[in-house]
């Protein structure tokens, strides 16, 4: 993870000992790795640790800490052969070379902005982007190809990626004396020297200004470049440069470099260096640093799909392997193979517990007619026992009609292995809601209004369907999330990022079709959905005898319809 944009080191005056550097560094690089380290094991009891890319800033810290061994046990070796450096070799050392070039200081820097950050979900990822189109000096009969060429890309590193994925954290330790050399090295007196290049308006004054931009200012428009070909809950990606060693209001050559940096759209923090921070004993609160429990902002009300509604129901959810299917053998050919993978699972996350139940407690609990129907059908089709007692439950139908939430929370209970949180306010609100028409001019009633009151989205909305047809319970549920601004609460994995790529690419299309004025994806308001990565089905009756009927098997939750 070395960076060519951190040119900070820790240097080594003339006084300084090799050896209490040495040592300096091995302590602060064990200090590090430790809370890493600690970080690591937070996320694993929270089982997150597939969620956060920590790969790139593992290998660069652990490299630095077999580099510090390896200077360790070449001193060690040469102490006992009785080499001992005289003060003019001191300097020449290929030791203290490599511990005056030490990239410490600057993984330190990025764990510190970590640690203050919140919801990471990266430290250290490659972001490729679309290199800009330049113009072609051959002649226009040159070069000709049959082949289709693939358009170059270039890759730019962020150091945290946090708030979920909607910022990205650039870090760089460059110096202000640094920042200064660097304006030498390309020639000018002053900074103001490239700022007056910068109103030449021919191509080769250009192509100049291209080449002589300091390092941060590319590697900022390459990021931004990058940010606006990805989307987080229809929004670009923010980008942020965290400058510790530079100060504002101190010289004029770098207030006008940072003014250049802003200018390029990426928001810049400076002088927030901590002061020898590897000697304040700080406890970092790994909770923020953990992503967010929902991949979006849960509402007070949640929209729940057909399939967490089987989910809900399902005996795999509920019961132990060898009381499911009124004793069946689970790990027989009556079950479909999609359904012995559901219980392998189940029995290692089970999954009302860990994700379900966090997500519905505390809140009002609605799924559309449409969805309710379809789970009646396969409920009645392939449901055991328990399966439609407790469907019966949750929509407070037959024999639980009109009772108390806490008494549906009691039957459940009864049906189940797992606790029933008190939060949990069954019964699920059913909800008369049709999407047929709802984009007709024809059509004026409370879910077109919801939607009209932004025309921008209203007019998204509307050619997401055109492009994207949806069968009539996908319309329902997700349209009806998307009229009512709440959750929608699904595992229909392959519609419901369909569905938000639709949305995406109308919205880029719009940007390129935009000419000027204010962009109204801005006030772009999309449905707010989170997909459960994990499925249940019913479990299924056992195989029909040659002479009957076979029930016809629902397909699992996470392909197609739901």
């Amino acid at each position: 993870m070395l960076d060519p944009v951190n040119h900070s080191r820790d240097p080594l005056s003339a006084t300084d000992d090799p050896a209490n550097l040495l040592s300096n560094l091995q302590s602060r690089a064990r200090s590090l790795l430790d809370e890493f380290r600690a970080y690591q094991a937070h996320l694993k009891s929270y089982n997150k640790q597939h969620e956060v890319e920590l790969r790139i800033f593992r290998r660069g810290v652990e490299s630095e800490v077999k580099s510090l061994e390896r200077i360790t046990q070449k001193s060690t070796l040469a102490s006992e052969k009785g080499s001992a450096f005289q003060e003019k070799e001191v300097e020449k050392s290929p030791q203290l070379h490599a511990l005056r070039s030490s990239n410490l200081s600057f993984f330190e820097a990025v764990w510190d902005v970590a640690k203050s950050s919140h919801a990471i979900t990266a430290l250290g990822k490659k972001i490729y982007f679309p290199l800009a189109k330049t113009r072609n000096k051959e002649g226009p009969n040159d070069a000709i190809s049959t082949c289709k060429p693939h358009p170059p890309k270039g890759m730019v590193l962020v150091d945290i990626v946090t708030d979920n994925g909607l910022e990205w954290i650039k870090v760089s330790t460059i110096s202000e004396k640094r920042l200064l050399f660097e304006m030498a090295k390309e020639g000018w007196e002053s900074y103001a020297d490239f700022s007056d290049d910068s109103g030449t308006d021919n191509e080769e004054g250009s192509s100049k200004r291209n080449t002589s931009k300091l390092e941060l200012v590319r590697l900022a428009e390459e990021l931004q470049a990058a940010s606006k070909g990805v989307r987080v809950h229809f929004r670009y990606v923010h980008v942020r440069f965290v400058l510790p060693n530079v100060h504002e209001g101190v010289l004029d050559d770098v207030d006008e470099f940072l003014a250049d940096l802003r200018a390029t759209g990426v928001a810049v923090q400076c002088g927030l260096s901590p002061k020898d921070t590897y000697t304040i004993k700080q406890i970092p609160n790994f909770d923020r640093m953990l992503p967010a429990i929902a991949p979006v902002p849960l509402t007070d009300t949640i929209n729940i799909d057909c399939t967490i509604l089987l989910a809900l129901i399902s005996d795999i959810s509920h019961l132990r392997r060898r009381d499911m299917s009124a004793g069946c053998n689970p790990t027989s050919s009556t079950f479909h193979k999609a359904i012995q993978r559901q219980i392998e699972s189940e029995e290692c996350h089970p999954l009302l517990p860990e994700e379900i139940y966090s997500v519905l407690s505390g809140r009002a609990l609605e799924c559309t007619a449409h969805a309710a129907q379809r789970m009646r059908e396969i409920v009645q089709c392939m449901g055991t026992t328990s399966e439609r007692t407790r469907a019966d439950i949750v929509l407070g139908e037959g024999p639980f009609g009109g009772q108390p939430s806490s008494g549906l929370r009691r039957a459940f209970a009864e049906h189940s292995i797992h606790a029933v949180p008190d939060q949990i306010q069954f019964p699920i609100k059913v909800v008369d809601f049709g999407a047929d028409g709802l984009f007709s001019p024809r059509r004026n009633d409370s879910s077109q209004a919801a939607l009209r009151c932004n025309d921008f989205t209203f007019s998204i909305a509307s050619r997401v369907v055109s492009v994207m047809p949806l069968t009539a319970i996908n319309s329902s549920v997700f349209l009806y999330g998307w009229v009512r601004r709440i959750v929608t609460l699904t595992s229909n994995r392959a519609v419901a990022t369909g569905l938000l790529k639709t949305i995406n690419e109308l919205l880029d299309e719009h940007e390129e079709d935009e000419s000027a004025g204010i962009d109204a994806s801005e006030s772009f308001v999309g449905p707010h959905i989170y997909i459960c990565d994990t499925a249940r089905s019913l479990v299924g009756k056992t195989k029909s005898k040659p002479t009957e009927q076979p029930c016809v098997e629902h397909s699992p939750p996470d392909e197609g319809d739901s």
